[in-house]
């Protein structure tokens, strides 16, 4: 039976509604804005889901250490109409010997009631911001993949999934090798994959071989641009095959959301949000062009 017009643009206006359901935007787009304005300008671009950003060294829109009250910003999220799909923090260097388990566990408690509360996820990174190790690889992966246990159990006692960013140009694990490992190490019952596309890119690695591989364990996906050893490019102005990484989550069955991590460099910051809401409409459009129906 054909399709008349009419109804090939109800299917794919529908097919884009569920699309936008499925793209977030964190909060790290807009770091240099206060939450509240964050949020509001996430919400402007039809986005539902957010990200709360809780990274030091990028923005302070969840301060780490984590002394605030939560339901701050359980109330800051019901105002703009969205809801948070995961904190996405730093919780300090897995690899290094000098962090103490006592140290990490007061960083990360907080965190997690924060992620319970709001009903997200934990994010977490895999090591320091250094690519050397400080005794060596195999110590310390192994160290990193204790650290990681020890927050999946702090994680599970409040109901809250641990995701782990594996790859992470700017990491001690920084490449498809060493993730690998780690994610040998560590089975689903114990972490979730958070895919980064511009961290794969940037590393000089090949992220749609590396989704093939790893899409039964990818449970959130940032979208971003990169080149090999700049992870901080705008959405069609790298090298990732958005199109490509997408049909094979999709074709996989990955159900979950692929949030927009704007931290980008090649923009002026005027440009900010006419080009987060470009991202956002573009990648709703792709995802509803490629998602199973």
């Amino acid at each position: 039976m054909s399709v008349n017009a009419p109804q090939q643009a109800a299917r794919q206006t529908a097919a884009r509604q569920e699309a936008a359901r499925r793209v977030g935007i964190s909060t790290i787009t807009f770091r240099f804005r206060p939450l509240q304005e964050a949020l509001h300008l996430i919400a402007a671009t039809g986005a539902l889901e957010v990200d709360l950003g809780a990274i030091p060294a990028v923005t302070d829109h969840v301060p780490v250490p984590f002394t605030g009250d939560p339901q701050d910003h359980v109330s800051a999220l019901a105002e703009h109409g969205l809801r948070a799909g995961a904190v996405n923090s730093d919780v300090g260097p897995l690899n290094d010997p000098a962090l103490e388990a006592a140290t990490l566990q007061a960083t990360v408690r907080p965190l997690v009631a924060l992620a319970a509360a709001t009903g997200a996820a934990l994010i977490v990174p895999c090591g320091g911001p250094s690519w050397q190790p400080h005794v060596d690889e195999e110590a310390d992966l192994a160290r990193i993949v204790t650290n990681l246990r020890l927050i999946s159990r702090l994680c599970t006692e409040q109901g809250v999934r641990l995701l782990v960013e594996v790859l992470h140009h700017r990491r001690y694990v920084h490449d498809v090798q060493r993730a690998d490992r780690v994610l040998e190490a560590l089975g689903p019952e114990e972490i979730g994959l958070l895919l980064d596309t511009s961290h794969v890119v940037a590393s000089g690695d090949d992220v749609v071989a590396w989704a093939v591989r790893q899409a039964h364990r990818v449970e959130r996906v940032h979208l971003r641009d990169a080149v090999p050893g700049d992870l901080n490019v705008g959405i069609g102005r790298g090298h990732v095959d958005f199109r490509g990484v997408l049909s094979v989550l999709e074709t996989g069955g990955f159900a979950g959301t692929y949030v927009l991590e704007l931290e980008t460099h090649d923009i002026a910051e005027e440009e900010r949000e006419a080009d987060a809401q470009r991202s956002f409409d573009e990648v709703v459009a792709l995802l509803a062009s490629v998602a199973p129906r």
